[in-house]
């Protein structure tokens, strides 16, 4: 039987006896060859119960469970001839062996008799299914229940409310200020997936250096430095010229005539790096436009004053960067006000409650298996029913779902392991141009 280049390239990655990361497009079988795999690994010996079979969503281990199901039962109905052709087509070589054709066979029975069933999970409830089998090594109720998308954001909505009624309203009033959202939902939930950051230990200080600006620095300071009192008599003394001018003078007048010459703040030097500063786009992005405001007529009509206003426009020039870091400090100051009393809180409501979100989960077995005094232990325990594992999506995994996965896989070679005679191998299949959850940690 002759087989194309692509399934020869599939049937590679599907080899059992090697540990593979692969890398593939949308619609080039990715999913085929962890189905394949894991055929090719019962068809190995390898028991269904020692293999570990991660995805992203429950929909996709569902599929891929149907698949495999699928196949199998498929191989236990065909006649010799038929079955040695499937076989062959996964790059299996004594397909005529009567012997490999009736194992294949009694694949079906063996993996719907298998305690458990195959272990095609997600990650979270991978992790739900560790925390349950170690929960005082973990620190969490062994009758903790996990928590769906729709409780938890009702549950952070209510601590939000609780904290604005009287917990705590200054942290939510200084979130408010500068929440240009339009579900706080969704920023809550971004705010919980983040609290191991967000509660270590910051100081105003801190923050402002993160923006180059220095200790101290407050939102009074910038004015002093954009502004030196002259600006009203300049604004004033230029606008009849302005209005005069062309269109383009004229809508700068109407923009010009917002300026707070008494005291004027950030929201002043803004509107002025709108009108005096170029675009992101320009030749000189947000550069003075200096010749080029107010146009050339209306230029003329105040050559007395050109001096005075191209010193402005500089000055505007020179501080647009460090408005911007002040923005950006300002909001991260709210962000950790905020945060440090709606975490703890948040916390502390899962815990009446005995609930573990989906982040909780993750982080607690990464916490688990990081732990010196016990990781040894789980580990060997969960070693004694464990070889392959393999990792679909690997493109929407986090950092700290790495850290899961690595802990697992060092185990393989680690020597302490309950097998250490048994093949063992990591499968990990992705497509980097696929990544749409870096919002939320994919990495």
């Amino acid at each position: 039987m002759t087989i194309n280049e692509a399934t020869q390239q599939q049937n590679r990655a599907a080899e059992p006896d090697m540990s593979t990361w692969l890398s593939a497009n949308a619609g080039s079988g990715k999913t085929r060859v962890l189905t394949d795999r894991v055929a090719r690994l019962l068809l190995e010996d390898v028991e269904p119960q020692n293999i570990l079979c991660l995805t992203y969503t429950k929909a996709a281990a569902s599929e891929m469970q149907n698949r495999l199901f699928k196949r199998l039962g498929d191989w236990a109905m065909r006649s010799d001839r038929d079955l040695g052709t499937e076989l062959a087509k996964l790059g299996i070589t004594d397909t005529r062996d009567p012997e490999r054709l009736a194992k294949a066979r009694r694949l079906f029975a063996r993996a719907i008799e298998t305690p458990g069933g195959l272990r095609i999970q997600t990650i979270h409830s991978f992790c739900a299914s560790l925390l349950r089998r170690f929960p005082l090594e973990a620190g969490v109720t062994p009758s903790f229940v996990e928590m769906d998308d729709r409780t938890a954001s009702i549950l952070r909505e209510d601590v939000v409310d609780r904290l604005a009624d009287g917990l705590d309203p200054a942290a939510v009033d200084a979130l408010a200020t500068y929440f240009s959202g339009d579900e706080l939902g969704k920023f809550t939930q971004g705010v919980a997936a983040k609290a191991k950051a967000l509660l270590r230990p910051v100081s105003d200080d801190d923050i402002a250096g993160w923006f180059g600006l220095p200790p101290g620095y407050s939102a009074e300071e910038l004015p002093e430095e954009a502004f030196d009192g002259s600006e009203g008599d300049l604004i004033t003394a230029i606008l009849p010229a302005f209005r005069s001018g062309t269109v383009t003078d004229q809508k700068n007048a109407d923009k010009l005539a917002g300026f707070d010459p008494k005291t004027p703040g950030l929201a002043d030097i803004d509107l002025l790096c709108g009108i005096f500063l170029f675009g992101a786009s320009a030749k000189s992005p947000f550069g003075a436009k200096i010749g080029s405001v107010p146009t050339k007529k209306t230029q003329a009509a105040l050559v007395d004053w050109m001096d005075d206003l191209n010193d402005l426009m500089l000055r505007i020039e020179a501080v647009r960067d460090r408005l911007l870091g002040l923005r950006a400090m300002l909001k991260t100051r709210a962000l950790y006000t905020f945060a440090r009393a709606f975490l703890p809180a948040y916390e502390a409501a899962k815990q009446r409650n005995g609930w573990l979100d989906f982040d909780d989960l993750i982080e607690k077995t990464r916490a688990l298996l990081a732990n010196d005094s016990v990781a040894a232990w789980v580990l060997y325990r969960l070693d004694g029913g464990l070889d392959h594992i393999l990792v679909d999506e690997a493109q929407d995994t986090s950092p700290t779902q790495w850290q899961v996965i690595e802990s697992l896989a060092q185990e393989f070679t680690s020597g302490l392991g309950a097998r250490n005679d048994v093949l063992r191998t990591i499968f990990v299949v992705g497509d980097k141009k696929q990544s749409i959850y870096s919002f939320q940690g994919a990495d």
